[in-house]
């Protein structure tokens, strides 16, 4: 068994291809061949009817190019500076009281609201270490769950049918008025929504079951997926005669250990052997990429995502996906779901992946609960063991949803109320160590002679020439924008109050992609493009990346414009970037078909 490194688990390459990237970014946006621009500080105008709930996309400033690319396209830009408070009375599901909906309350039934547990403490325990008893409550109460009729909200059908109705289109936001097919769809993804909203949901699934078997002690296990010991599906999803296992799913994925940085061509499958966990390629690379996810992203944006973002009559909705949603959390959707399934999304088209693997049909595979369990808890390690902040906007605070609990009542529940695990009476059996955080990423050059190599590069071959955007990517063909001017470190002055500090972002202004397909490129600095496929989450030149998770609710063959942002402070420091080298190069590397980036690129001093 070979033995971890007690400080960087990030070495150099083990093999000539490692699995690079992490997932960065998902979106969905209604329309008809015509691109929608999402933004976090600015909206596009559009018709009403056009105004979209909870998308992807970040902006930093104006919209502009960088010199002596080619001018993309233009757009008129509107303030966002709030949030919005979503609450169930702006929501309206499509087919109301019919499937995946949820069932239409009778009148008399009106949702209470939350009031913190008195219950129990519950511990939810690693699934691959949780105890016999655990383990047979968990199959006793599923099987209950099972069980039940469709139509009682406490059945599994109706618990899966709730990500289904949130994420695959079939909300609208806007209150009933709103609830056409002409109207834009709702999503709990793609913005800061998507942590506090699986937050809830999956306590009252876990409260569900515990109420099925008369235990209000009762804890789900959560899927350990962030340790090395806990890198591979667990033992009690795999038992085809369990209410715990799904068919649909990869089938050579079942003994291998789980890939938290996928969709790269020949992504390395290593056989899992739970008696002796190996310091492998995958669980190094595995590490990296949950240091970049968990210690990088210190700010609440970019941890949790940035605002949900919605101003009638005219702007265009958005928000942007955190690395909380879009690097690990994506990567194991994608890596359980089976890539020979097919399904039927919102939109009317066959998708592949099920379950796990397309949004609309996770929820059927009860690995999904302990999976956002433990997504769950990285939220928890992160604004507790490591001590970041969460947002203070009273917009975030007072967003609501509706749930049914085991009663069955339907309850409504505020953000706030939900910050604080131990409050809502259930904590984390973390017997494991965690490893990640001292995985920081290694430099794949020597540290210092990045910038320099890339000058002598240069001098040698000549201006590198500029791109023309917008660009349409190519898997195996890496593009370099050269000379992306770096601000001045002049302009990152203290914030006022010690507020939050200014800090480096590299951002895509404009990134257009169909939702109901996989995406991915990765994004690294001052590499050579022929070295830079080699260059993923366990080097320091890996900034971030942009993928997305397939859903439905768009027509076929509609795009999304959206962006990305990525702190970049961290990446130069290790690299050795400093003022003094006024720019870098930024390589794009494709890592899927069907991604066009309509901007090129730039670097900003981001003040909140």
């Amino acid at each position: 068994m070979a033995t971890p490194s007690a400080r960087a688990s990030c070495p150099l390459l083990l093999l000539p291809s490692p699995p690079p990237a992490c997932p960065s970014m998902l979106a969905t946006k209604r329309t008809q061949r015509r691109r929608r621009i999402l933004s976090c500080r600015a909206a596009v105008r559009f018709d009403r009817r056009d105004v979209l709930a909870g998308l992807t996309g970040v902006a930093a400033g104006e919209l502009g190019a960088h010199p002596g690319l080619a001018a993309a396209e233009d757009a008129s830009v509107v303030s966002c500076p709030r949030g919005e408070t979503v609450t169930d009375k702006l929501l309206a599901c499509q087919e109301a009281g019919q499937k995946p909906c949820p069932p239409t309350p009778a009148a008399t039934a009106a949702a209470v609201d939350f009031t913190p547990p008195t219950s129990p403490m519950r511990v939810r325990q690693p699934a691959h270490l949780a105890d016999a008893e655990t383990v047979k409550k968990y199959r006793q109460a599923l099987a209950a769950m099972r069980a039940l009729p469709d139509s009682d909200p406490r059945s599994f059908a109706s618990q899966a049918a709730i990500h289904q109705a949130y994420c695959d289109g079939h909300y609208r936001y806007g209150g009933p008025a709103a609830a056409s097919k002409d109207d834009a769809p709702f999503d709990v993804h793609f913005s800061w929504i998507f942590a506090p909203w699986h937050r809830m949901y999956i306590y009252f699934y876990e409260r569900i079951l515990g109420g099925l078997i008369g235990d209000d002690a009762f804890a789900l296990p959560y899927w350990n997926w962030d340790a090395p010991a806990g890198m591979a599906m667990p033992a009690i999803f795999k038992d085809a005669g369990s209410p715990l296992y799904d068919a649909n799913r990869d089938p050579a994925h079942l003994g291998a250990y789980v890939n938290l940085d996928i969709l790269n061509a020949g992504d390395t499958v290593i056989p899992f052997d739970p008696q002796a966990v190996q310091n492998n390629q995958v669980v190094q690379n595995n590490l990296c990429t949950l240091y970049v996810q968990m210690m990088r992203n210190k700010k609440a944006q970019d941890f949790l995502g940035d605002k949900f973002c919605a101003e009638y009559p005219s702007t265009v909705s958005s928000g942007t996906s955190g690395s909380l949603e879009s690097m690990a959390h994506t990567s194991v959707h994608i890596w359980t779901g089976d890539p020979g399934s097919s399904t039927v999304g919102n939109d009317g088209q066959e998708h592949t992946g099920a379950d796990m693997g397309f949004l609309g049909t996770a929820g059927r595979d009860p690995v999904f609960y302990s999976h956002h369990a433990n997504v769950d808890r990285l939220w928890h390690l992160w604004a507790t063991k490591l001590g970041r902040s969460n947002f203070d906007d009273p917009e975030w605070l007072d967003t609501s949803f509706v749930f049914y609990d085991e009663k069955p009542q339907l309850v409504r529940v505020r953000v706030r109320d939900v910050l604080d695990a131990a409050a809502l009476r259930y904590s984390y059996d973390d017997r494991e160590p965690l490893r990640w955080m001292d995985a920081r990423p290694t430099p794949l050059l020597p540290k210092g002679t990045a910038a320099a190599a890339t000058t002598r590069r240069s001098l040698l071959r000549g201006a590198a020439p500029a791109p023309a955007f917008p660009l349409t990517l190519t898997p195996g063909q890496s593009v370099e924008v050269p000379s992306v001017p770096m601000p001045p470190r002049a302009q990152k002055t203290p914030a006022a109050g010690g507020g939050t500090q200014p800090d480096t972002v590299l951002v895509f202004d404009h990134i257009e992609f169909e939702p109901g397909r996989s995406g991915k490129f990765d994004v690294v600095i001052n590499v050579p493009p022929e070295q830079a496929a080699a260059a993923g989450p366990r080097y320091s030149e890996y900034a971030g990346s942009f993928a997305t998770l397939p859903r439905g609710g768009n027509r076929s063959g509609e795009t999304v414009v959206v962006a990305l942002v990525l702190p970049l402070d961290e990446v130069l420091a290790d690299i050795g970037v400093g003022e003094e080298d006024g720019a870098v190069n930024v390589v794009i590397v494709p890592r899927t078909q069907g991604i066009k980036i309509i901007r090129p690129p730039r670097i900003e001093i981001r003040e909140r």
